[in-house]
């Protein structure tokens, strides 16, 4: 489709004429208040209870009472309990995000958190590896849809201008719960042995309790939509409608299913090449998200340790993270700030393939390192995600376009473990080699639709009249639309 990130700006006419920028600015704080914290902390939860595998399998691992002794996991066995999470995804993302405005944010989000809480919790309990892949196939199954619905979400309340910063704050919990996931994981790690249960059964049952309570509280403490916000005066809901975009998704406006919007989505050049930016991307940041501890582990730090030290990384990024996307909101830039963040990602990534981990001044770079990949790293997400977003019109539109580039970013998330093959340890010099080569072709990506968003419209609209012309029982003759007689049909 064409890009829509020029009139996703364009209010309704008569916005301008009630709307002054004190009573906006004040609006917004109100919304920030009411909608952020919730969903910062539910996501804080989420990549909590889906990325605490990196740091289970090193807990306790000079003890003998690790998950990989325990369950007896052979590599594949580790790769496909990583791997099959995003297969769930990849079955649900879709027709759950769908869902979203149909159910009401406040129920639908609920629902996904007390399901992958519950799921999260099962962890604790299995007793063999064909128990711990399940569980997390059903895990990947149960928050399908919480990320894009999320972001989907945002869509309902915030312009464009103000994007990015929210979905920063919103994205940039994942590298806060990856470093309270290190830290979660080493304090718990001393339970090792409490009521005969190994440390890494108490990571996964302590860390799963406090999704479900949240799930319950979501349900009733969790805004809808601006209509039916009860902290919003009447004339607050007017504005808060008012001043958005004509493209945005509306809860009263629009339909909870859109044909044309969907299928305008799935047959989109332009999506499909952030799909496959985003895909390409993906490879590289899962893997650096499970494989960190690893990493530091392989620096020659103990264990425990390695969990304590993959905390400040993450902390940096999300600074970094925040602080890029304010800029990329307050200048309406979107590309080259995806570019220079990627490009860092990528450099980091080339160091981790080349420096070896000598004792000292090696592994002091590398670990150095580490904060380039995560500041990279996270600060490309908010971005890219605010970018999406602008480039589709209508709840279904919107709503297909964040589930599909999830569900692409899903099957990046299904390969990436299978990347670090255990043959290539402990540099895994090829593994970070395919990360180079595909956070690559990301960025060239990004200058393609950059550089040639043109051409791609050029070359989308001799395909669009005909894909109308399927779909509405109609075809293209001498360069006109015309309606096929019903007795040919």
């Amino acid at each position: 489709m064409a890009e829509l990130a020029d009139t996703h700006e364009q209010s309704a006419p008569s916005a301008s004429k009630l709307i002054t920028p004190d009573v906006e600015q004040a609006l917004v704080r109100k919304i920030d208040i009411h909608v952020l914290p919730g969903v910062i902390w539910l996501l804080l939860l989420s990549y909590i209870d889906r990325s605490n595998l990196g740091n289970v399998k090193v807990t306790n691992k000079d003890t003998g009472r690790d998950i990989v002794t325990e369950l007896h996991l052979s590599d594949v066995d580790w790769q496909l309990a990583i791997s099959i999470f995003y297969i769930g995804f990849v079955f649900a993302e879709i027709p759950y995000t769908l869902l979203f405005k149909r159910a009401g944010p406040s129920r639908w989000l609920a629902r996904i958190i007390v399901s992958w809480g519950i799921t999260a919790l099962c962890h604790g309990l299995v007793s063999n590896a064909t128990g711990l892949i399940l569980c997390r196939f059903f895990l990947g199954l149960a928050e399908a849809g919480f990320f894009p619905g999320v972001v989907l979400y945002f869509a309902y309340w915030y312009k464009q201008r103000e994007f990015a910063t929210r979905v920063a704050f919103f994205t940039s919990a994942t590298a806060l719960s990856s470093a309270f996931s290190g830290l979660l994981a080493y304090a718990i790690g001393f339970a090792n042995g409490a009521s005969g249960l190994s440390g890494w059964r108490w990571i996964f049952i302590i860390e799963g309790i406090p999704s479900i309570v949240s799930g319950f509280s979501a349900w009733f403490l969790l805004p809808d939509f601006p209509h039916t916000a009860s902290w919003l005066t009447d004339e607050e809901k007017e504005f808060a409608a008012q001043r958005l975009s004509v493209n945005a998704p509306s809860a009263t406006r629009d339909k909870n299913f859109d044909l044309d919007e969907f299928l305008e989505v799935i047959t989109d050049l332009h999506s499909w090449l952030i799909n496959v930016i985003f895909f390409c991307g993906i490879v590289s940041g899962i893997t650096l998200l499970y494989w960190l501890p690893t990493i530091i582990l392989n620096l020659g730090f103990a264990g425990t340790l390695a969990n304590v030290l993959t905390v400040p990384p993450w902390i940096v990024s999300w600074f970094v993270a925040v602080a890029v996307s304010w800029h990329s909101d307050k200048t309406q830039e979107r590309i080259w700030h995806l570019i220079a963040p990627s490009s860092v990602f990528l450099l980091a990534i080339i160091f981790f393939a080349t420096v070896p981990p000598t004792p000292g001044a090696g592994a002091g770079f590398l670990y150095f390192t580490t904060f380039l990949a995560t500041a990279g790293s996270a600060s490309v997400a908010p971005i890219l995600w605010a970018w999406r977003a602008s480039t589709s019109k209508g709840a279904t539109g919107t709503a297909t376009a964040l589930a599909l580039t999830n569900t692409i970013g899903a099957c990046g998330g299904a390969i990436s473990s299978f990347i670090f093959r255990a043959d290539w340890a402990p540099r895994y010099v090829p593994a970070f080699a395919i990360c180079a080569v595909l956070e690559a072709i990301a960025i060239a990506g990004m200058l393609v639709k950059h550089f040639w968003s043109d051409k791609i419209d050029i070359l989308q609209e001799r395909i669009r009249p005909r894909r109308r012309a399927l779909y509405n029982d109609k075809q293209v003759i001498d360069g006109e639309t015309k309606v096929i007689n019903e007795e040919k049909a």
